[in-house]
């Protein structure tokens, strides 16, 4: 049993890692195009709802989302990170472990609380979002 959770971390602390070495790598670099799916199978309109909906605007900064929605400080600020999209739905599905000083916090997965559809679509606004390729909503003054 030891083993497994042994085995758990050192998967996760990839992911941890590459969610890293994806933040100083340039967009080119990680085969970024701006076809349709580069964002992943999901739908970012839906992605946009659950981002809102399931508290990850509250612990995460998403310029994309707008600064009235998304500027929570106990997660990394999503605007500094551009993973790729395996690595944000996995870490959507499967959470990280705290890992100070990048992640003072842990994030729980989501695999038992979403649908399979459900991370595909937060992980495709998700990662629109840190790569340009949704804008942050306009506010208009009445």
């Amino acid at each position: 049993m030891h083993k497994m959770s042994v085995r758990r971390r050192v998967g996760i602390g990839f992911a941890a890692l590459a969610l890293a070495a994806a933040g100083s790598v340039a967009p080119a670099a990680l085969g970024h195009s701006s076809n349709a799916k580069a964002n992943g199978p999901g739908n970012t309109t839906a992605g946009a709802q659950i981002f809102v909906q399931y508290f990850c605007a509250d612990c995460h900064t998403l310029k994309a989302a707008g600064y009235a929605v998304s500027h929570g400080i106990l997660g990394p600020n999503l605007d500094k990170l551009h993973a790729p999209y395996a690595v944000v739905e996995a870490t959507v599905e499967n959470g990280l472990p705290a890992a100070l000083p990048l992640y003072p916090t842990e994030m729980v997965g989501f695999k038992n609380v979403l649908t399979a559809t459900q991370i595909a679509d937060v992980s495709a606004y998700v990662y629109a979002g840190t790569h340009g390729l949704i804008k942050a909503p306009t506010t208009t003054s009445s």
